[in-house]
């Protein structure tokens, strides 16, 4: 019995991993030098250009980018940023800023629809809203609102930003509000100074920052085996839809760490590229740094995996047990019919 169990939450697992691609974020505009990284490859960004789950869209110098959502919503990438597509299922269309400066024009959410933006520090919950996201070289990460409002948390914290306000999201801290009006990438260029002039600091945030998502990790990894062993078998509709709505919130929670994670760890291979020629005091302090990243996104991966695998279990058990119980109405009504009948 747990061999079959054992092999259906492979079948599980694999068909989520290796579902096709789906595409809903298209390249709409392309000005200078725009790369797509893809399955390890390079490849010269063109509008039109589908992008799926792990691309990456990099822009050089004087270059600029522009995606399109399947709402209409825009995201405008600035020079010398690269950004990566989080996820596209669920009626979410996430995206991860790991270095540099975006703007987004996002459409009013639908029912049930999601859009976030993560960097290495925080959750963008968007609310049908128009920002900027700047990321420096360090990770620390802020928010300009234009119009509309965001909800950005972390590990640390939750905050809301509202119209014409502004908010820091340094590493291994809180999301807090700042009232220094100061552009996106006037900030950046400033913090990118700073963060030279103090790499093994930064290093050690980032440090701190990872062992606290590592800490989550390990208890959310708890989590999930008492969901796997309180499995959805015998157990009516009413108590699975129960379980399946403390499961979304669970699913939610877990996807954010993950994708904050895997964030982080991109951001800290970008320090390595940008600095192994440049300066070896910052090369060497994130590569120590990188160890811990690789460690922890593996974790959260697994996490993530796990519990997608679980929420599959769930809904095919509730769809098999609504089915069986429409089967059973019908029985029922074709016995009344037949008494009817006679």
């Amino acid at each position: 019995m747990r061999k079959v169990m054992f092999i259906n939450w492979v079948l599980i697992v694999t068909v989520l991993l290796f579902a096709p691609y789906v595409y809903a974020l298209e390249i709409s505009f392309v000005v200078g030098d725009v790369i797509v990284e893809r399955d390890g490859k390079e490849n010269l960004a063109v509008v039109g250009m589908k992008l799926s789950q792990g691309d990456a869209v990099v822009t050089k110098n004087a270059s600029i980018a522009e995606l399109l959502y399947s709402d209409k919503s825009t995201l405008r990438i600035f020079e010398n940023t690269k950004i990566k597509v989080a996820a596209i299922q669920d009626n979410q269309e996430n995206v991860s800023v790991i270095n540099g400066v975006i703007k987004a024009k996002i459409s009013k959410l639908q029912k049930g629809e999601s859009k976030k933006v993560y960097t290495p520090t925080t959750v963008c919950a968007i609310r049908g809203t128009e920002f900027f996201v700047a990321v420096s070289d360090s990770s620390n990460s802020r928010v300009n609102m234009e119009e509309g409002s965001l909800a950005l948390a972390n590990p640390y914290g939750e905050i809301s930003v509202n119209n014409d306000e502004q908010a820091t999201v340094e590493v291994a801290k809180k999301p807090l509000l700042d009232d220094n009006p100061k552009n996106p990438e006037l900030w950046k260029n400033t913090a990118d100074k700073d963060f030279v002039l103090e790499p093994q600091k930064y290093a050690e945030s980032y440090n701190e920052y990872l062992s606290t998502l590592e800490q989550r990790s390990s208890m959310q990894s708890a989590e999930i085996e008492k969901y796997k062993q309180s499995s959805a078998k015998k157990k009516d509709s009413k108590k699975i839809e129960k379980d399946m709505d403390e499961l979304e919130n669970k699913v939610a929670v877990i996807a954010d760490d993950f994708f904050l994670g895997d964030c982080a760890n991109a951001a800290v291979d970008n320090v390595l590229q940008m600095y192994k020629e440049k300066k070896q005091e910052i090369f060497d302090s994130f590569n120590k740094v990188k160890e811990q990243a690789d460690r922890v996104v593996q974790k959260q991966k697994a996490n993530y995996e796990a519990i997608m695998a679980i929420k599959e279990a769930y809904r095919k058990n509730y769809e098999e047990i609504k089915g069986k119980h429409k089967e059973s109405i019908e029985k029922i009504k074709e016995e009344i019919n037949k008494v009817h009948d006679q």
